[in-house]
């Protein structure tokens, strides 16, 4: 076993009737200099209320908490336009000696209350664009990059809502960002399925007729550095796309490991969820699974995806949630975090319970025998839709063990937003 042991403890009460709080940290340089995130929602997919204060000794004090939340959703007409981050920290690049990060822009023409019930309602997705942020010292950013994949429109303040923008280069963020040891940066989007198809030279209703405009596959983006423009060229793969009778959403949520045999995996959420505003045509009994596919090619194509199994043959049954590949500081190892269930999943229940495992450098499935339970329902305290899938990590420098930050929405089902926020300290063995 390469995992120690799991500490378990409460990080914050709920705040309030309904408020549910999320905590995420992450170093700024190299140091020990570290800045604390914290929002609260009172929603589902939307942020109400957003902090962040900041450490110069590795969380032994801290700065006062500073109210970002006008930094991530801005009023717009009648719209509003969402990012997910804040750009002040970042993956460090050391072979180009910069920091790089990820972040998604997010567009509600008519508010996100409206928004998101035509995205529910079969009508029209998310508007959402992945962006890449560019630091050498963390006070200085570069002006945010689209990442496309296709001829569009880059955004415009004064026309924000130009076709050639909000039809184009339709980005989900994917999970995180690995570094090859060249110096080029790898990091999956879930791109709409009509898009990948005009790509691919095919007709959507060959593999994804039901909700082709909602939906997403595949594409992985290799960025190389162009000193001279000071900025990434964006290579994307061959886009891959699931068919709607496996995975009535199509790729959500793609997170991404770069092995030590060269091997990228990719590892997405799929879901079995029957909707018939989006015109699923999943058969009863199909099962839920998360799905891996792989290159060895660098990045230039990848396997069609198949559910993701353990070295002894077992799959990953797992209903609709994230989950995050992570490299231990401590000891090398590569694992996979995420929500195991049994074969009888239906869409996005049961979100218990929250595993890790370690993955084999070679072909990148998981190993059986290092499986570890981090959290799983207490059934006399929490109900049956717990949700132990929304999560952050972590990795302390000094300890080199890894922190996972939960948030427990739906423990209590009269008050599903009255959740209280875990850590999780996993220790690794040598």
């Amino acid at each position: 076993m390469s995992i120690q042991s799991v500490k378990r403890e409460v990080f914050e009460k709920s705040p309030g009737k309904n408020k549910a709080p999320s905590h995420s940290f992450a170093y700024l340089g190299q140091g020990f200099t570290k800045i604390h995130k914290r929002c609260v929602a009172y929603e589902g997919d939307y942020t109400n209320e957003a902090y962040e204060r900041i450490s110069p000794d590795n969380g032994h004090t801290w700065s006062s908490w500073k109210d970002v939340y006008a930094n991530l959703i801005k009023k717009k007409e009648q719209g509003e336009v969402l990012w997910v981050e804040t750009p002040v920290t970042g993956t460090y690049n050391k072979v180009h000696d910069h920091y790089v990060s990820l972040n998604m822009q997010r567009l509600f023409p008519h508010g996100h209350h409206e928004d998101y019930r035509l995205l529910w309602s079969g009508v029209k997705g998310t508007i959402d664009h992945t962006y890449l942020d560019i630091s050498k010292d963390l006070k200085t950013w570069n002006t945010p990059q689209l990442v496309k994949y296709e001829n569009g429109a880059n955004y415009d303040e004064d026309n924000w809502l130009d076709p050639e923008y909000t039809d184009k280069n339709l980005a989900y963020l994917g999970c995180n960002l690995e570094i090859d040891s060249n110096g080029d940066i790898l990091f999956p989007i879930g791109a709409r399925v009509d898009a990948c198809c005009k790509i691919l030279g095919m007709d959507p209703l060959n593999i994804f007729p039901s909700c082709p405009h909602i939906a997403n596959g595949l594409i992985v983006m290799r960025g190389i550095w162009n000193e001279q423009k000071n900025q990434y060229e964006f290579h994307p793969s061959k886009p891959v796309i699931i068919s709607d009778l496996k995975s009535s959403r199509g790729v959500d949520e793609p997170t991404i490991i770069l092995l030590k045999s060269g091997r990228i995996v990719v590892v997405f959420r799929g879901a079995n969820t029957d909707m018939s505003a989006w015109k699923t045509r999943l058969a009863p009994g199909t099962p839920a699974h998360k799905w891996y596919s792989y290159s060895d090619d660098g990045g230039k194509t990848f396997t069609d995806p198949v559910p993701y199994p353990f070295d002894n043959g077992d799959l990953v049954y797992s209903p609709a949630s994230i989950s995050r590949f992570i490299r231990s500081e401590k000891n090398g190892k590569a694992y996979w975090i995420g929500n195991v269930t049994p074969a009888d999943t239906k869409g996005s229940y049961p979100r218990e319970p929250l595993v890790m495992a370690e993955v084999d450098e070679k072909t990148g499935v998981l190993k059986k025998d290092t499986y570890t339970v981090i959290d799983q329902r207490n059934p006399e305290m929490e109900s049956e839709r717990v949700q132990l899938s929304n999560f952050t990590i972590f990795q302390d420098r000094q300890t080199n063990d890894l922190e996972i930050y939960l948030t427990k929405i739906e423990a209590n089902v009269k008050e599903k937003f009255s959740a209280d926020a875990w850590k999780y300290t996993i220790t690794f063995d040598e």
